[in-house]
């Protein structure tokens, strides 16, 4: 399973180093050998061209500081490439690599610490790449403590208020940089604790995120909260933050003793007992499947598993639809993308056919957000989402019923564009889309690239409180308050203001309006 893993995640981290190099910008820098002259700059002997091959072809791990340099040579954003090779590796339960924090004598990187440890924990203004870059020299150093250690978690309480308003690169920089605090050994307790804190929080609207993040830490304390959130979540994203925490908790084996039984029970009684949202059933039976490696407990598990086809085929294959249809359809999304670029490579890039499949039907959704990223991170981005925008349309017009449409949505702002903005609208602003649909659309807007003006804000508010005025159900109100985490993230203040001043407006709403008004978006 290891050995697999990190051949899977060095395959698709060479492929993401191959093509931004094939079907980047620089023409030159496509042929081998041109590539491998320019890439030593310290005097040595240029690296020979097998090099470059090796490393894009997976049977060579580049190092961090290798893809630091593609980054450079391509004219990539720095981090780019390499915060997504960090996900990669800790989406396939693999350690991530030591941060390559040598990049100057030792005194430039104490001095830089206590710099940004100085601006971190006072006023000073930090972005994605500083919180990287601090974390990083932070995760280098495991004996460090600071003094008084409450330093911890203010350090982690502000890192996780900016990325639960990050948009786009920001908020994966700090997902990764608050995953590094998880880690470190003096720095976990407090990082635990901002967490659960912000988890609580029943005015915030960022419930998934903070307990999400507890996958990465076998503190004691973050098994105890997941373990309460499954049994007794504050509501269903609660669960679904517990559940997308405990998938990876057991694939590292975190909890303890007498926990796993306690595990075992709430995922049997979720089965059996659970009014299953579309949202819930693939995690619940991912993480019941990922749980039958627990002998005494296997055949229970098998015994409680729902008996409708979706839930088999989660079971079965780990994917929401029938193998050979997500064949199908992702071969064709990757063959119509490939098509759009003049450089294209002959035949089908078959990893861009996998990702494309394991983003829309893979059944967890942490390794379908990976997915998203490394095709985001690559030159198919704009290619992919034109074909999915497109399809999404199609089967919207005649209402199908075999295309993923509401895994699509999500998809597309995963995919860091804002080319679907005007199809969210219109989900959302017209009469006659189904709630689920609604409320995946609302909540794909608070991490969406792009801006609507108030006035698109303001038409699709009032479209989405009059149907719940009508309704008055929970899926009714979950769609309002994401819209009001939407206008959060996209700025709009005097609206965050109407909302949490109006009676007319569901609680959760006005709640979460005024936790907005408290803070300002991040965007870098």
């Amino acid at each position: 399973m290891g050995r697999m893993a990190a051949t899977r995640a060095t395959q698709y981290v060479g492929w993401l180093l191959r093509v931004n190099r094939r079907l980047g910008g620089n023409e030159a820098l496509r042929s081998g050998r041109t590539f491998a002259a320019a890439f030593r700059c310290d005097g040595m002997a240029s690296l020979a061209p097998s090099h470059i091959t090796r490393w894009e072809n997976g049977t060579l791990a580049a190092s961090r500081a290798t893809i630091r340099r593609y980054e450079h040579l391509l004219g990539l954003p720095a981090d780019s490439l390499v915060t997504v090779h960090d996900a990669v590796r800790r989406s396939e339960l693999l350690d991530v690599a030591t941060p390559d924090t040598g990049r100057g004598d030792p005194d430039v990187d104490r001095n830089q610490l206590y710099e940004l440890l100085d601006r971190a924990t006072g006023d000073g203004v930090l972005s994605g790449g500083d919180w990287g870059r601090l974390t990083e020299l932070v995760a280098a150093r495991p004996q460090l403590e600071l003094y008084p250690p409450r330093l911890w978690r203010e350090l982690a309480d502000r890192l996780l208020a900016e990325l639960v308003i990050a948009v786009n690169t920001a908020w994966l920089q700090r997902q990764e940089a608050m995953s590094r605090l998880l880690e470190h050994p003096a720095a976990q307790r407090h990082a635990v604790a901002a967490c659960v804190a912000l988890a609580d929080d029943q005015t915030a609207p960022a419930v998934i995120e903070p307990l999400s993040l507890l996958d990465v830490t076998a503190h004691p304390d973050a098994n105890r909260y997941v373990l309460d959130q499954l049994t007794r979540p504050h509501n269903e994203r609660a669960m679904y933050g517990a559940l997308l925490a405990a998938v990876r908790k057991v694939g590292q084996a975190h909890f303890r003793d007498e926990e796993w039984g306690e595990l075992v029970r709430c995922v049997g009684a979720a089965m059996t007992d659970f009014e299953f949202s579309h949202t819930l059933l693939p995690l619940v039976v991912d993480l019941a499947h990922r749980l039958t490696g627990v002998p005494s407990h296997a055949d229970k598990l098998r015994r409680a598993l729902p008996a409708s086809s979706v839930a088999r085929l989660i079971w079965t294959v780990r994917r929401t639809s029938e193998p050979t249809a997500a064949r199908s359809v992702s071969r064709r999304i990757a063959n119509r993308a490939q098509s759009q670029l003049t450089c294209e490579e002959p035949g089908t890039d078959e990893i861009l056919a996998t990702l494309v499949e394991e983003s829309l039907f893979l059944a967890n959704p942490d390794q379908r957000m990976v997915a998203s990223m490394l095709i985001a991170a690559s030159p198919y981005q704009l290619p992919v989402a034109r074909v999915l925008l497109d399809e999404t349309k199609a089967d919207l017009t005649r209402r199908g019923r075999n295309y993923p449409t509401t895994a699509a949505l999500r998809n597309l702002t995963q995919l860091n564009v804002d080319i679907h903005r005007p199809l969210i609208h219109h989900i959302l602003a017209e009469p006659g889309f189904n709630a689920n649909i609604r409320h995946d659309a609302a909540w794909a807007t608070p991490h969406m690239p792009g801006r609507y003006p108030a006035k698109d804000w303001l038409e699709i508010v009032n479209t989405q409180l009059a149907t719940w005025r009508q309704t008055r159900t929970d899926l009714g109100e979950g769609i309002i308050q994401g819209l009001t985490y939407g206008i959060g993230t996209d700025g709009h203040r005097q609206i965050l203001t109407q909302i949490r001043d109006s009676l007319e407006m569901p609680v959760s709403a006005r709640r979460t309006a005024a936790w907005l008004l408290q803070r300002d978006m991040i965007h870098s």
